[in-house]
C-alpha cells in the first residue's frame, strides 16, 4: 500500500475503540461520578463537537444518521424529565455519529489497515483482561457459576468480542504482516471459545448468524471450506480446557433460567423477553404515542413499577415511537443498499463482495445484540456504526481510485 501522511487527528480516531475499551474495563474499579466512562463520554462529545464544527459535510451517506438522531434531539424536549432524556441521548447521539466519524476519517485502504489494528489491539485488550481475570479468581460471576470470571466487567464484554472478532477474515485480507495475521487468527479462535464460555445467549446469536452471513456472502466460500478442519481441529484439541466449563456454566443457567410465563413476569433479567408485550399496551393508545413515542429513553411502567427499556426496538417503539422504530431500522437497510450499490459501480469484484459481507455480517450482529440493548450505551452500537461507517468510506475510495484509474487508462490510449 502507498504510504500517505497522517494527521494527529487521525491517530484520535484510531484510539476511539481502544479508549472505549479500556474505559469499559476500567469503569468498575472506579465506582463514583467522575470515572473512566464519564470521562470518556466527555471526550468524545468534545470530540464530536469539534468534528461538526471543523470537518463534518453533509453526504447521501450519512445524512440518514445525522437526521435520525436529531430526530430523538427533538424528541428529548418533550420528555417529562428533560434532564434523564437528554443524558442518556448523549451516550446515544455519541454511538450513532460513529458512523459519520468512521465515514470521514477513511479515505484510503492503508488508514483502514490502521483502523482494522486498532480494532485488533481492543479485542486482544478484551482476551487479556478475561485472561487475568482467572488467573487471579477475581471479578464477576455469571448465573451463580465460579468456573470463568469475566472481570468487574462482567459476563457482557462477549458481546464487544462479537463485533471485533466478525472483522478479522476482512483484517486479514488487507494485512501484509505475517505476524499480525498470526495474532489475529489466534484472537478470533480465543474469541469464539471466550464467546462460548460467556453462555450469553444474545452474544452467541450475533456470532452465529453474523458469520452466517458473512459467509453466504463472501466470495472466498472455498478457501473458507478450506479452512474449516483445521478450524475443527484446533477447537477439539482445545475442548478439554473449555467443553467441561461449558457443560458446567450451561447446568448452572439452566438452574437459574426459567422460560414460563408466570416465572418470566417475577425474573428481572429475563422479563424482556415480555418488554414488547407492555411497550405496545402503553403505545397503542393513542395517535401522538403511535408515531411519536413519549418520554424517550425514559424508564416506563412495567409491572407495577418504572422500569428501564432493555430491547432496543421496544425502547424505540416506546421512547420515539413508529418513525423512531422505523429510523433505526432503517440505518442498517440504508448501509445494506449503498453497499450492494457501491459493489454494482465497483463491478462487482472480490473485495467489494467482501466488504458487503462484512456489512451485512455487522448488521446481523447489531440485530441480535439489540435484543439484549444496546441504545443506551456508548460501546457495543458504537463500534458497530463506526465499523459500518469504515467500511463505506473504504468503498466510496475504492470508487474514486477506480474512476481515476479509468481516466489514466482512457487517456494512455
Amino acid at each position: 500500500m502507498p504510504k500517505e501522511k497522517l494527521d494527529n487527528i487521525f491517530y484520535f480516531f484510531l484510539f476511539i475503540p481502544i479508549l472505549n475499551v479500556l474505559s469499559s474495563i476500567a469503569t468498575p474499579f472506579f465506582p463514583g461520578s467522575l470515572n473512566p466512562g464519564v470521562i470518556r463520554g466527555v471526550i468524545l462529545t468534545l470530540f464530536l463537537i469539534w468534528f461538526f464544527i471543523n470537518k463534518y459535510q453533509s453526504k447521501p451517506d450519512t445524512n440518514l444518521v445525522v437526521g435520525y438522531t436529531f430526530y430523538i434531539f427533538i424528541l428529548c424536549w418533550f420528555s417529562e424529565e428533560p434532564a434523564t432524556s437528554f443524558y442518556i441521548f448523549n451516550k446515544f447521539a455519541i454511538s450513532s455519529l460513529m458512523f459519520v466519524v468512521g465515514f470521514y476519517f477513511i479515505k484510503s485502504p492503508l488508514r483502514f489497515l490502521y483502523f482494522q489494528r486498532s480494532i485488533l489491539i481492543s479485542v486482544i485488550s478484551i482476551i487479556i483482561y478475561f485472561a487475568f481475570s482467572n488467573v487471579l479468581g477475581v471479578g464477576k460471576q455469571s448465573y451463580q457459576d465460579d468456573s470463568v470470571f469475566f472481570g468487574e466487567s462482567g459476563v457482557n464484554i462477549t458481546k464487544s468480542i462479537v463485533i471485533f472478532i466478525i472483522g478479522i477474515p476482512l483484517y486479514l485480507r488487507f494485512e501484509t504482516n505475517n505476524q499480525y495475521k498470526t495474532i489475529a487468527l489466534v484472537a478470533l479462535l480465543v474469541g469464539v471459545i471466550t464467546v462460548l464460555l460467556g453462555m450469553k445467549r444474545s452474544a452467541i446469536l450475533a456470532m452465529s448468524f453474523g458469520f452466517f452471513f458473512y459467509t453466504l456472502l463472501t466470495p472466498y466460500k472455498s478457501r473458507l471450506v478450506r479452512s474449516v478442519p483445521v478450524i475443527v481441529l484446533l477447537l477439539f484439541l482445545a475442548s478439554p480446557y473449555y467443553v467441561p466449563i461449558i457443560e458446567k456454566r450451561f447446568e448452572a443457567r439452566q438452574e437459574r433460567v426459567s422460560m414460563t410465563v408466570d416465572q418470566l413476569q417475577e425474573n428481572e433479567s429475563e422479563g424482556r423477553l415480555l418488554e414488547i408485550q407492555y411497550t405496545i399496551e402503553q403505545t397503542f393508545v393513542s395517535i401522538d404515542r403511535v408515531f411519536f413515542g413519549f418520554n424517550v429513553f425514559m424508564k416506563k411502567d412495567y409491572q407495577g413499577r418504572k422500569r428501564m427499556l432493555h430491547v432496543d426496538y421496544s425502547n424505540m417503539l416506546g421512547g420515539a415511537g413508529i418513525i423512531g422504530l422505523l429510523l433505526f431500522i432503517g440505518v442498517y437497510v440504508h448501509i445494506i443498499q449503498r453497499q450492494i450499490f457501491y459493489k454494482r459501480l465497483l463491478g462487482d469484484s472480490q473485495i467489494s463482495k467482501e466488504i458487503l459481507a462484512t456489512s451485512a455480517a455487522l448488521v446481523a450482529v447489531q440485530a441480535f445484540l439489540s435484543i439484549g440493548g444496546t441504545m443506551q450505551g456508548v460501546n457495543q452500537r458504537g463500534y458497530i456504526l463506526l465499523y459500518l461507517g469504515a467500511l463505506m468510506g473504504l468503498s466510496l475510495t475504492l470508487i474514486k481510485q477506480k474512476i481515476i484509474q479509468n481516466r489514466a487508462t482512457k487517456q494512455a490510449q
